[in-house]
């Protein structure tokens, strides 16, 4: 059953359709959620923010667009984690005791995240904003070159020559700031 089929089933509350999203769609939520948390969240936690993920989905069916459900499930992986997210205080020194913190992950792990996550935004901001755009779909919803290509008007051929244009300037960027990206 292809997308367009599971939409229409999903917005006539079908919930074997839901199931079936859930089913092909889970692994890549979880990997989303893990890596923009980065160990800030529980297995419960993320669990918990994956099931919210696909409630959203099932209140907001008819929303999503044919063609678009995974960049859908993308979008709303990335809102729902960076909400729990927000419930973690960081801001004040005395709360960084009381922060449950996953096995083998330390503040200044988080912090040295947050570093990168910012230099990497200002590395984004250098390209003009279709390169921007195409690069943002890439590294952080994890889309593959077809469905960039589908979602800009540009070829897939296209999408992956600007993606390969783009990496030793994001690499160059991030290695004048101190980030080691040899074999990469």
């Amino acid at each position: 059953m292809n997308d367009e089929e599971i939409i229409k089933k999903l917005r006539a509350h079908d919930e074997q359709a839901l199931s079936d999203i859930i089913k092909q769609y889970s692994p890549l939520i979880v990997t989303i959620i893990s890596n923009i948390s980065n160990g800030l969240l529980s297995g419960q936690d993320i669990e918990e923010c994956c099931s919210d993920v696909f409630y959203t989905l099932w209140i907001n069916a008819g929303k999503v667009q044919s063609g678009h459900l995974k960049g859908y499930l993308c979008a709303i992986a990335k809102s729902k984690t960076k909400d729990m997210l927000r419930g973690i205080r960081l801001a004040d020194h005395d709360d960084i005791c009381d922060i449950p913190l996953a096995d083998e992950f330390s503040l200044f792990d988080y912090l040295e995240n947050r570093q990168l996550q910012t230099d990497l935004a200002d590395a984004f901001a250098q390209f003009d904003s279709q390169d921007r755009d195409i690069l943002i779909r890439h590294y952080y919803y994890y889309q593959s070159s077809a469905e960039i290509a589908k979602q800009t008007g540009l070829t897939k051929e296209a999408v992956k020559s600007r993606i390969r244009r783009a990496k030793p300037k994001l690499k160059e960027f991030l290695q004048e700031r101190g980030y080691n990206y040899e074999n990469r």
